[in-house]
């Protein structure tokens, strides 16, 4: 639970040096993207110290493109 604590301080800790000049500058779609990545990165630090199962995203990338390889297969006749 520390570790998971430590590890979101962290993670505001870098947003806090880095938004206020995105801010400034009003760049505002780098702070959306800016701020997705953060969150998926401290998330991901999160689970990764708690050592809790998590599946693979390889596992995501193969359902997302299995069917079009599958498409792509009947179309080009294999």
């Amino acid at each position: 639970m520390l570790l998971s604590i430590a590890v979101v301080l962290v993670g505001c800790l870098i947003a806090g040096l880095d938004v206020p000049n995105l801010i400034r500058r009003k760049e505002w779609k780098e702070i959306a993207v800016y701020s997705v990545l953060l969150l998926i990165g401290t998330a991901s630090a999160v689970i990764a110290v708690n050592l809790w199962d998590f599946p693979s995203p390889l596992y995501i990338i193969i359902w997302i493109y299995k069917p079009i390889n599958q498409l792509l297969a009947h179309i080009a006749g294999n």
